[in-house]
């Protein structure tokens, strides 16, 4: 798959209610205009989600539902330390959306829906938990150099998925809407295809066609 067609078909086989597989599917450097640009976008989209997270805590009587259920996650997140606020925020979104394609909520291949729509609408697909979690991540303390959004393409299914990961204690953990415990990357059939950091500017340390993560910087 290249282009816009290998990144909409990730949104197809990544939602846990569909039973669609995907043939291999390899990024290319073609793909990274495109996620960069997807990227922007959504990163503008949870600049703007923490303001009104942040304006709901300054004044909760202005509070909207999607805003509480979020404030919510976080602040259960916030209850705890280390690797367990981290899994506390991984349960608490995987529980709270429900997996349903972009083609069966929009009518599209692939939306990348923002943290409080996701929230708001309580479901969406895997990019969407993955998005939802980063900012879930990033308000109940965890540094925003510490949180990657990573596409990966599953050996076992031969499709594409996105999952979020956070560093602790120098290791990446991934937190996947298909389980509700965290996982190193070692526990899985992933292969890193890209990996989306914080950086507004730079290449997200994409890792385009890498088989071995460790050939990109600072991955896990």
């Amino acid at each position: 798959m290249r282009g816009v067609r290998g990144i909409a078909i990730l949104a197809l086989v990544c939602a846990l209610a569909s039973a669609a597989r995907a043939d291999t599917a390899n990024l290319t450097t073609q793909d990274i205009p495109e996620l960069s640009a997807r990227w922007h976008a959504v990163q503008r989209t949870m600049s703007a989600d923490a303001a009104r997270l942040a304006a709901c805590r300054a004044e909760p009587w202005t509070c909207a539902e999607d805003e509480l259920r979020l404030d919510a996650i976080a602040a259960a997140g916030r209850a705890r330390e280390g690797r367990a606020r981290i899994g506390e925020i991984n349960r608490a979104v995987n529980l709270a959306i429900r997996p349903v394609s972009d083609e069966r909520r929009f009518g599209v291949a692939d939306r990348w829906s923002g943290p409080l729509e996701t929230i708001g609408a309580g479901e969406g697909d895997c990019e969407d938990y993955a998005i939802l979690k980063l900012l879930a991540l990033r308000e109940a303390g965890i540094a925003r150099d510490d949180l990657k959004l990573v596409i990966v393409h599953d050996r076992a299914t031969r499709s594409d998925h996105a999952v979020t990961a956070a560093r602790f204690e120098g290791r990446w953990l991934l937190l996947d809407n298909r389980f509700l415990a965290l996982v190193d990357l070692e526990q899985t059939r992933y292969r890193v295809l890209a990996q989306l950091g914080p950086d507004a500017e730079g290449p997200y340390y994409a890792a385009i066609g890498a088989s071995d993560p460790q050939s990109a910087p600072d991955v896990m």
